[in-house]
């Protein structure tokens, strides 16, 4: 998918661009959430997510084999 930019008001406000309301199936007086990793806001629809660790790590495609990728998850909480 590609990147879709919005502008925000002054009230902290943005338009979720229709192709990602389709994607995410989110429509009107749907709910999403907002999370931040490391520099990104990421948006997602609100559903309950039982292993936060798993959904994330498989949001992203890595080149780092998995003793890579737990290393550099425990130098960010240090």
């Amino acid at each position: 998918m590609n990147s879709r930019s919005t502008r925000v008001t002054t009230k902290g406000q943005t338009t979720i661009p229709e192709v990602i309301r389709k994607y995410l199936g989110v429509g009107p007086g749907g709910e999403v959430e907002w999370h931040l990793v490391k520099a990104m806001a990421i948006v997602d629809k609100q559903r309950k997510i039982k292993n936060p660790t798993k959904f994330l790590v498989g949001q992203v495609r890595l080149d780092l084999d998995a003793v890579e990728l737990v290393k550099r998850a425990r130098e960010d909480f240090r």
